[in-house]
């Protein structure tokens, strides 16, 4: 039987695992799958051509299907829209970039100075952009608020899926442990998306990326409030762009992996169960964890309640010591209790009034449910309101709706309690979107289509670059010149 040939890692990870010949293999029979384009016959395919590319891809996405399955008990379901499979464009056209924006996946292939990459190559690129077809699936509704935490989030969440699939592969492992007994030094697997790293440096120079790779899950970020940060600022500082941003949760969630492994043996099966652990508390919390403004500590508090209610509290100081490391500070572990609204109001349908009413929103806004897929909360779901808000100043002419959030209970299509506390449509949510929208501008973030463009009363929006693959477009939404989200890069 032909084999194929693959990369397990990144095609020029230091220190990694060589290209292996491998059995090619099918997506699993039971779960959504992907439909990787073009395709191409089983073979041993040099690289940065389109067979290679789709052996590379297929292999690499099936192995992300599996990190889901561990760490969620089960196969991954189904991809936001309850789409069951989802197109891949192994090449997409020319950009040093990957791109998802809920009809497909999408890499792409750059020449500079006669050197080529394909960021399909890389498993840390793919894994990553599947990490953001995961996270849509079970929360649309981080998709469209304009927060650079809830932004952020969303990338560090590719790149833990990243960092959990490479720990997933048993030789990776045994090469890291050998490499670093204790996790301590950098090394190929905390160094994310090296090929693509050095791409951007070689082209647009040394400040662009981190040294060795394009982002280090291994950092010594520490949370500031990113509304306070510069739009863009060089690799080695923190700015309010999503990727930069993300960092800090990032060296967070593998700090937790690196703390729970060193509680136990210095061995690849070690380093394997505690990046097994983590995953699972992390998804878990981004299951319950509301779409507000200061998600990161969100999330390491919902990891510390999974971890209190799933494994007694086990590794609590693990997951606070990595935490802190960071500048989060969580507290001890508790429970939100829910605080029920009254009977008749619930039952008549009034309980959906009284929520906007503590949201701050109009009547008549459209409530957005996501419920929580989770043995643990199987009555609660995520409520989600938006208000428009005029982005004068930064984008002349435009709207961006911000949004209220609220987390709930439910008896059929009633919301009868209100779990934790409402977030508003109010306040520094405004300053929030603000900075969020200015840091897309400044990083060539945003995208004006013509028939949007001629509603502006300013000639243009100004931005410091452009991208091929802008994560955000303006467009009519009621009539009016509206930013809204495309994708996640």
């Amino acid at each position: 039987m032909p084999t194929v040939l693959y990369y397990p890692n990144d095609p020029i990870a230091a220190g990694g695992p060589p290209a292996r010949n491998i059995a090619p293999e099918k997506f699993p029979a039971t779960g959504a799958k992907f439909s990787v384009q073009p395709t191409a016959k089983p073979g041993t395919y040099k690289p940065l051509t389109p067979e290679f590319d789709f052996w590379q891809t297929q292999t690499a996405l099936i192995a992300g299907l599996r990190t889901w399955k561990a760490m969620d008990g089960k196969s991954f379901p189904k991809f936001f829209g309850n789409k069951t499979t989802l197109p891949v464009l192994t090449n997409a056209g020319d950009d040093l970039n990957a791109f998802y924006n809920r009809d497909s996946l999408q890499f792409f292939a750059h020449t500079f100075n006669g050197v080529t990459v394909h960021s399909a190559a890389s498993v840390d690129v793919v894994t990553h952009e599947e990490g953001h077809s995961f996270l849509d699936s079970i929360r649309p509704d981080f998709w469209d608020v304009p927060f650079i935490e809830v932004g952020g989030f969303h990338e560090a969440f590719g790149d833990c899926v990243a960092l959990l699939t490479a720990l997933g592969d048993k030789p990776i492992c045994d090469r890291v442990v050998a490499t670093t007994a204790d996790l301590s030094a950098k090394h190929f697997v905390e160094a994310l998306a090296e090929q693509l790293g050095d791409a951007i440096r070689r082209e647009y120079g040394p400040q662009s990326v981190e040294a060795g790779a394009l982002r280090h899950a291994l950092n010594t970020f520490r949370w500031t409030d990113p509304t306070k940060l510069p739009p863009d600022a060089p690799a080695s500082q923190l700015a309010g762009e999503v990727h930069s941003f993300a960092r800090v949760f990032v060296g967070a969630f593998y700090d937790v992996v690196r703390n729970i492994y060193n509680t136990g043996p210095k061995t690849s099966a070690g380093l394997q169960a505690a990046a097994a652990r983590a995953g699972q508390l992390l998804l878990a919390a981004g299951r319950t964890v509301p779409a507000a403004p200061r998600i990161f500590e969100g999330v390491g508090k919902r990891m510390l309640q999974a971890e209190a209610t799933l494994n007694k509290g086990k590794y609590a100081t693990e997951i606070r010591t990595a935490f802190q490391a960071h500048g989060m500070a969580l507290p001890a572990p508790a429970a939100s209790l829910p605080v029920p609204l009254e009977a008749k109001r619930a039952t008549r349908g009034g309980g959906a009034a009284e929520l906007r009413k503590r949201m701050g929103v109009p009547r008549d806004a459209d409530l957005q449910i996501t419920p929580v897929d989770s043995a643990m909360h199987e009555d609660m779901a995520h409520v989600t309101a938006f208000r428009p808000l005029p982005l004068s100043g930064v984008m002349d002419g435009v709207q961006v709706q911000v949004p209220a959030t609220a987390r709930v209970t439910r008896r059929g299509r009633s919301i009868t309690g209100v779990v934790g506390e409402v977030v508003p449509a109010a306040g520094d949510v405004d300053n929030e979107a603000r900075a969020f929208v200015r840091a897309l501008v400044q990083n060539g973030d945003v995208r004006v289509p013509e028939t949007a463009a001629r509603r502006l009363r300013a000639p243009s929006v100004p931005q410091a670059r452009r991208r091929q693959s802008a994560t955000h477009e303006v467009k009519m939404v009621k009539g009016e010149p509206t930013l809204v989200r495309v994708g996640f890069s």
